[in-house]
């Protein structure tokens, strides 16, 4: 009686492991989110600086996105997940090390954040480009997949902003950012325990079919779903990438509130996303997967634009609450489309290069709004970010690829990998 459920849990672990490293590394990278921006600034006290720093971390992540794919397509995404966790951890913990010894300036904090961040995009894209196989493996449905890791990242948004206003006004800062390197250290002993090896002739399979980097943009603005998805993506990621760096630690610092209130508005914007995500895994399939994202990306546009008007703290975390639950069908949604859509001998390229695409304008956003807030006002931009994020949904809802999401994927040969 025992070795059915035996060999399906032997069957699921690997996926398990796969949530269990995302779950201790989103956690990491949610603690570092508000430690790094909260240090720029407490080190500057320049929210243009805060711009650069961001900015110092995005455009290396672009690269390193987009060039990685090919690197997992070539040596397997195991190898190239622990590589990108282990070099994280080093970059952050040299943070605090240096600091200690007063050696570290803006110059080497920024250089440190870059070298942490161009392997950060190979590291998420070698992890997530292994989900159909686990998914297939485990016998769970891609939904159900795209479903839980939407959750474990609302669950670490909603922890880890916690831990770290816990922790700076506990520990102090650089004590906080020893945990993030642990995260990372930790992340990487997992993977490395749990994520099976890729067969080696399937490997030098891929690398001998299509050596050409490209191959995986041209694929995406081949499909009738995922060129607008993107694009709007684009868009849309880049105006709250900068809200999330820069507008609204200083919306909260400059207007005289604290690290812990921070980090409250962010674990309340993650428990409602759970919320989101999991009633969208109960009941998402009933409804038209367009209308849910394109309203879950409006209804986040109302939410700042209420809270550029109203500070008073209802108005905050109500705020905060709207957001993350509108928010949460969003990924599971776009995760979806994307995976099934793309062709295993591509996949890494694929999602290597929509990482890439998606990030590509958010440093010239997170400059912009640095500098915006340096000479205006945070709540100017706030308001001003809102509406154009606004403008993006609008325009988005006029593109006929949006149907798509309520259509079959057509992708040849994606879903027989699934």
């Amino acid at each position: 009686m025992a070795a059915p459920s035996t060999t399906r849990l032997r069957r699921q672990l690997p996926l398990y492991g796969l949530f269990a490293s995302g779950t201790v590394a989103l956690i990491g990278n949610a603690i570092a989110s508000v430690a790094l921006p909260w240090f720029v600034l407490s080190l500057t006290k320049s929210p243009l600086w805060t711009g650069v720093a961001a900015a110092a971390g995005l455009v290396p992540l672009v690269i390193g996105a987009f060039f990685g794919g090919s690197l997992i397509d070539r040596y397997g995404a195991r190898s190239i997940a622990i590589i990108a966790s282990l070099v994280s951890a080093a970059a952050v913990a040299a943070v605090p090390l240096l600091h200690a010894y007063e050696l570290l300036g803006i110059g080497l904090l920024i250089a440190l954040i870059a070298i942490g961040a161009i392997f950060d995009g190979p590291g998420m894209t070698a992890e997530e480009s292994r989900l159909p196989e686990l998914a297939r493996l485990a016998r769970f449905r891609l939904e159900k997949v795209t479903s839980i890791d939407s959750l474990i990242e609302g669950s670490a948004a909603l922890i880890g902003p916690a831990i770290a206003g816990l922790a700076i006004a506990a520990i102090g800062m650089s004590n906080t950012l020893w945990i993030t390197a642990l995260c990372s250290l930790f992340a990487a002993g997992i993977v490395a325990l749990s994520l099976p090896r890729e067969r080696p002739h399937r490997i030098a399979r891929r690398a001998e079919e299509d050596g050409d980097v490209f191959a995986g943009l041209k694929l995406l603005f081949a499909d009738p779903l995922l060129r607008p998805l993107l694009l709007f993506a684009t868009a849309f990621v880049a105006v709250a990438a900068a809200l999330g760096a820069v507008v609204m630690p200083a919306f909260f610092l400059l207007g005289g509130r604290t690290a812990l209130d921070l980090g409250l508005f962010l674990s309340i914007l993650g428990g409602f996303t759970i919320l989101g995500t999991f009633a969208f895994a109960l009941w998402g399939e009933r409804v038209s997967q367009r209308l849910l994202f394109l309203s879950g990306c409006a209804a986040q546009a109302l939410a700042f634009l209420v809270l550029a008007f109203h500070t008073s703290p209802m108005m905050l975390w109500g705020a905060a609450a709207l957001a993350g639950f509108a928010g949460g069908p969003i990924g599971p949604i776009a995760n979806a489309a994307l995976l099934r859509r793309i062709p295993l001998a591509l996949r890494g390229r694929a999602l290597g290069a929509a990482t890439s695409l998606v990030l590509v304008a958010t440093p010239a956003a997170v400059l912009i709004a640095g500098a915006a807030v340096e000479l205006t006002d945070a709540r100017v931009v706030l308001w001003a970010s809102a509406i154009l994020l606004g403008a993006f949904v609008f325009a988005a809802s006029l593109l006929p690829g949006f149907h798509e999401l309520d259509r079959p994927a057509k992708a040849a040969g994606a879903a027989s990998q699934i």
